[in-house]
């Protein structure tokens, strides 16, 4: 983590603390919508320990599905074992998820810790791109689908034509954005635009830029690897949705509410989607909005909805951030013994 000049910090307090108040309002009017206080209370009270520590243990598995995708995508050259893997993981996706500047900051340490153990700047920053690739796609491939089985199985509550064809765009999105990644021509023609655009520089050749673009995909092809290997990336890459969601089914369980899990898939990625609001730190009061407002939307009691969306964020984000932190601590101590590589 770089360090910030004092006008810096002052306008990221200002900017956490302005977060802050609007995140608690979002989140007082919500427990005022479960008839307060003392019934959310009540409800975390009741709330089964037997499935608060069968989701913890699916968190775990979250991330070290996450962990796993980033030491195949480091690959043999990059000493990054299952311990240092899971660290980096947690501490990126964890401790740093908090941070004002979040995911940047977390982008920049997964950058410095792969070139600190082996990688050089290109592939660890191609290495990192690609986590972000397989991870965000494979996020909205799990919720498409999701959603277009919701609409099939259950009564929506509002009219299904918009989700579907949502959804549909997104799928055939996704198809053909992997085929033109896929295709070295395409990552000419981008070269060739791209070296267009930079009118602040002198414009090298055409054919100086797409072979820079044939440059880019070769060892972009040489981080994801054969097509059996991208298809292993995505399956690592939704099973960490799909446990952290499984994670959320279980806390439900735990309150007393016994939908099914493609509800919980679905508040997942609302709560996934108030995050990502801006000014609020891990969107804290969005989610906790978010979340139980879907299920009430199903018919779930407001008050064991924002008990289990607490829940939650407990075990999903409050928990990985402890363990980033200390994760953060061990790697630190390591990589000074480390050398980054070369450029």
């Amino acid at each position: 983590m770089t360090e910030a000049g004092p006008a810096t910090r002052r306008r990221q307090a200002l900017r956490v603390g302005f977060g802050v108040v609007v995140g608690g309002a979002a989140l007082w009017a919500t427990v005022a919508a479960g008839t307060g206080l003392g019934a959310v209370l009540d409800a975390l009270g009741r709330a089964e320990p037997s499935w608060v520590l069968l989701a913890v243990v699916a968190e775990v598995f979250s991330y070290a599905f996450a962990a796993s995708r980033l030491r195949r995508l480091a690959g043999p050259d990059a000493t990054l074992g299952v311990a240092s893997g899971l660290g980096v993981t947690l501490v990126a996706h964890g401790l740093l998820l908090l941070a004002p500047a979040a995911p940047a900051e977390g982008i920049a340490f997964e950058v410095r810790t792969l070139r600190a153990r082996g990688l050089d700047r290109r592939r660890a920053g191609l290495t990192v791109g690609f986590e972000q690739w397989f991870s965000t796609r494979s996020f909205y491939l799990a919720h498409a689908v999701n959603l277009v089985v919701i609409v099939a199985t259950r009564d929506f509550p509002a009219d299904a034509r918009w989700p579907v064809l949502a959804a549909t765009i997104v799928l055939g999105l996704l198809v053909l954005t992997a085929s033109a990644a896929a295709r070295p021509r395409v990552a000419e023609r981008v070269g060739v635009a791209i070296g267009a655009l930079r009118f602040w520089v002198p414009r090298p050749p055409a054919a100086e830029r797409r072979a820079a673009g044939a440059r880019f995909h070769a060892d972009a092809m040489r981080v994801v690897g054969s097509p059996r290997r991208r298809a292993g990336l995505v399956a690592w890459s939704v099973g960490a949705v799909l446990a952290d969601a499984a994670a959320f089914w279980m806390l439900l369980h735990a309150t007393g509410i016994h939908d099914g899990f493609d509800l919980a898939l679905l508040a997942v990625g609302a709560g996934a989607a108030a995050a990502s609001i801006p000014l609020l730190p891990g969107g804290i009061g969005a989610v906790e909005a978010a979340m139980p407002a879907l299920l009430a939307w199903y018919g779930a009691p407001v008050a064991a909805a924002l008990a289990a969306t607490l829940l939650y964020r407990a075990v999903g984000t409050l928990l990985p951030a402890v363990a980033g932190g200390a994760s953060f601590a061990v790697l630190s101590a390591a990589r000074r013994g480390h050398r980054p590589a070369g450029p």
